[in-house]
């Protein structure tokens, strides 16, 4: 469970990050990209810290490594049209990133992850 909705978080924070990258210069929905950056960065943050207990150092540093180089990478443009769906990415990242920590505090708890 901690590793599945690790990789999905950092996927959907990945491509919410890349969008709001691609987006800066237009900017067209200021509403959107706002929630949607705030709930990304929240996202990256709770992830990071949820993988580094349950995942160790590694897969964590390597999923933050790789979702920052593709957000400054020209990726992002391929994916210009899923650019009106920043805020459900970043929605799903931070769901994603609860889930993860559902999953760190059952290790925590001696509980089986489901």
């Amino acid at each position: 469970m901690i590793l599945l909705s690790f990789l999905l978080g950092m996927v959907l924070c990945g491509l919410t990050l890349a969008l709001l990258h691609e987006d800066d210069a237009r900017m067209t929905d200021k509403f959107g990209a706002a929630g949607a950056s705030f709930s990304a960065w929240c996202a990256f943050g709770m992830l990071i810290m949820a993988g580094l207990y349950g995942l160790g150092l590694v897969l964590p540093a390597l999923a933050a490594i790789t979702v920052l180089i593709a957000r400054k990478s020209r990726v992002s443009q391929r994916l210009s049209p899923l650019a009106p769906y920043k805020l459900p990415l970043g929605i799903g990242a931070l769901l994603g990133s609860i889930l993860t920590w559902i999953g760190v505090l059952n290790l925590m708890e001696d509980l089986p992850n489901v």
